[in-house]
């Protein structure tokens, strides 16, 4: 195994699997979140699919992953509601979402975000 290799499973292997998200919105419109377990591991994003690439970014620069790595250690994603539909419109998809997410703030719970992998290998 050569070092490139040894150094692409050292950021597999310290990446979480699951992450535990406080999301709240921001008084001056989008959201921001808090990752729990990461002190200083916050971000914030005009809508929800930019908190969710937000929430990407900061992950992996706190763990200090180098960018030539980020596409292949994959993405975290928020379990919502599992298996989603392919067939459900965005725009019904969007707002599905919004409705969630506005619970999720209100009764201030925890949303947790999986790391999906990436179907690319380094």
């Amino acid at each position: 195994m050569g070092r490139i290799q040894r150094e692409y499973l050292k950021y597999l292997m310290i990446l979480p699997r699951k992450l535990e998200v406080e999301i709240h919105r921001a008084e001056e419109g989008g959201f921001w979140a808090r990752v729990k377990g990461l002190p200083g591991c916050n971000t914030q994003g005009e809508d929800f699919f930019d908190l969710i690439e937000m929430i990407n970014d900061a992950v992996l620069t706190y763990f200090e992953v180098p960018d030539k790595f980020r596409k292949f250690v994959g993405h975290y994603v928020p379990e919502i509601y599992p298996k989603a539909g392919k067939d459900i419109e965005e725009s019904i998809r969007y707002a599905k979402i919004e409705e969630v997410v506005n619970k999720i703030i209100k009764n201030k719970r925890v949303l947790e975000f999986s790391n999906i992998g990436s179907s690319q290998t380094y």
